[in-house]
């Protein structure tokens, strides 16, 4: 049926197009959000934790492929070089390129042309069955509520997500666009998943239910705090690789 197809072009789409992205994190307690200097870089030396190289599904969603790749091989303070993973959900995905002031570590993306894909149905059947499946956030991104352009073709979605696994995350499907998977590095993926965040206390969590029980808009700012990480995990280089590098169809990560 339909169902069992969608899940296998999900294991098996072919990439079209591989890059890489290189990992530091700041060894100290750096907040990602804090201002960080005129290149986006929040310490001067990072710690290396390795390189991500991701395979592209160029021929399932070229349009989202292409602004990936743009966003990638763009310099520093222009794309993703110099910016941060800001979200851990544990157990589920890692969160980057969250959209502002490369100041903050956020991407100050150029002016990309409009995405026809973020409109189009057929762009949202490829599902997140495996570790190290790459997607476009949209719902990730606004904490899987929608909004923040979601349903617009000329906003400048910046964010992508990679799943850790072990598990699918269903949760993702049909709302986020799967562009790509992890072909070497998932050990980095791993690492940046095991970063410590910060944790509200049983009592914060209960006076934040009570908070939004009542309507009062604080709930969800302060909410926006959890799953950030303690350390900032820095896009310390990134670009493209040949088509060489890209792994056979079907290739597990």
């Amino acid at each position: 049926g339909g169902a069992l197809a969608t899940q296998v072009q999900s294991l098996t789409a072919e990439v079209t197009d591989v890059v890489y992205l290189d990992i530091g994190v700041c060894d100290s307690n750096v907040r990602a959000d804090r201002a960080l200097g005129s290149k986006g870089g929040v310490c001067e030396d990072p710690l290396a934790l390795g390189r991500i190289t991701i395979g592209l599904y160029g021929g399932v969603v070229p349009q989202t492929v292409d602004r990936f790749l743009a966003l990638v091989s763009a310099p520093p303070g222009e794309g993703y070089v110099g910016t941060v993973f800001h979200l851990l959900s544990a157990g589920r995905y890692v969160l980057a390129g969250q959209a502002g002031s490369n100041r903050l570590g956020q991407v100050q993306a150029p002016r990309l042309p409009p995405n026809p894909e973020l409109l189009s149905a057929k762009a949202f059947q490829l599902r997140h069955l495996r570790p190290g499946t790459v997607s476009l956030a949209l719902t990730a991104a606004t904490g899987g509520v929608g909004g923040a352009g979601a349903g617009s073709a000329s906003a400048q979605n910046t964010e992508f997500l990679i799943t850790t696994g072990p598990a699918p995350v269903p949760s993702l499907d049909g709302t986020n666009i799967v562009f790509g998977r992890v072909l070497e590095g998932m050990d980095v993926v791993s690492a940046i998943a095991a970063v410590p965040t910060f944790k509200p206390s049983s009592n914060s969590r209960a006076w934040n239910q009570v908070a939004e029980f009542i309507g009062d808009d604080r709930a969800q700012k302060a909410r926006a705090v959890w799953n950030k990480p303690t350390k900032a995990i820095v896009i310390t280089g990134g670009g493209m690789l040949t088509a060489a590098a890209a792994t056979t169809p079907g290739q597990v990560a």
